[in-house]
């Protein structure tokens, strides 16, 4: 487990003025970011490096005509948008990337994957991990705290992640890593109990290296993911945000199984102490709209070969359920 990336990682106030001493191991630094961080940090970055960075706006996305001759090390600086697009860089380069996060809003911060858009809908696209975290606290604090509260949801919709992955393994055989499973079960754990913003950052990391030891996303996505995905057909709110409005649901039909790592009714009292959404209204959603998520979410499932505990549930149930849940 320690050779796994990042094998770097600095979690403090004013971190980001490590970040000089990481890239001089490379050479020429490429820093990847949107406007909106480039105007608010970049003259405090420049200042930190010995010299100044190229820099790349992916506000439009990744340029067609981006140059990379005389770069030894890219830089994701910013928030999810930035870190894939260092992503995908890096893979499309073959260079190392540094990931230093503005926002603890999902645990892609130091995970291999990229989220990438496709006709409306948003797949993984699998890049490499980051050899460095510089997460700078005294920045992740400024960041709006929804973002917080999604990369809190993001951690916290574990509870059924794992359950679904474990209950998939043992009736359905599906691969299971048990190194990963503990890691991300240590980390969902600590988020339960600990509400700081640097246990936020250390759970997501660890969720990255899960995911790369599973060599998959299973350990950190179920069917509660998969309804997410459906929700982005059209307006929807932050990813974390909707992957833990969906746990509650799952948990359900998992405690039912025997199979939940935390019951339902808990996890909805940690849900609303955290002040993320539990009822349809809050994510805008009526019951009809909920039940085609669910329905698009099982497609997306069966298509990736995984079993989703709500797979055989009818539509009737499911209304009742939801009813009881979400109202």
């Amino acid at each position: 487990m320690d050779n796994v990336r990042p094998e770097i990682v600095f979690i403090q106030n004013d971190a980001i003025e490590r970040l000089p001493e990481i890239v001089s191991r490379y050479g020429k630094g490429l820093v990847v970011t949107d406007s909106i961080i480039f105007k608010r940090y970049g003259e405090r970055l420049a200042k930190t490096c010995d010299s100044d960075p190229t820099w790349v706006l992916v506000d439009k996305g990744i340029p067609n005509d981006l140059q990379v001759e005389g770069i030894d090390v890219i830089v994701g600086f910013g928030g999810g948008r930035s870190i894939d697009a260092a992503k995908l860089i890096a893979a499309q380069t073959k260079l190392d990337w540094i990931s230093v996060p503005t926002a603890a809003s999902h645990d892609g911060i130091a995970s291999e994957a990229a989220s990438v858009a496709h006709n409306g809908y948003r797949y993984s696209k699998r890049c490499k991990l980051p050899v460095a975290v510089v997460a700078d606290l005294s920045i992740i604090s400024d960041a709006p705290v929804e973002l917080k509260q999604a990369g809190t949801g993001d951690i916290l919709c574990k509870a059924s992640s794992l359950s679904e992955w474990k209950f998939a393994h043992e009736r359905y055989e599906e691969p299971f890593v048990q190194e990963a499973y503990n890691l991300v079960r240590r980390a969902l754990d600590q988020v339960i109990r600990d509400d700081r913003l640097e246990t936020l950052v250390r759970a997501e990391i660890d969720a990255g290296r899960a995911m790369y030891l599973a060599q998959s996303s299973r350990p950190c996505s179920g069917t509660e993911h998969a309804i997410s995905h459906a929700m982005e057909r059209r307006n929807h709110a932050l990813h974390g945000l909707q992957v833990i409005f969906a746990t509650p649901l799952c948990l359900h039909y998992l405690e039912a199984r025997g199979q939940a790592l935390y019951s339902r009714d808990f996890m909805t009292e940690v849900i609303s102490e955290r002040g993320l959404p539990r009822m349809l209204e809050d994510l805008d959603l009526t019951l009809e709209m909920f039940v085609d998520d669910i329905h698009h979410a099982l497609k997306i499932m069966q298509r990736r070969n995984r079993h989703s505990i709500l797979a055989d549930v009818e539509d009737e149930e499911l209304r009742r359920v939801i009813l009881d849940l979400y109202t």
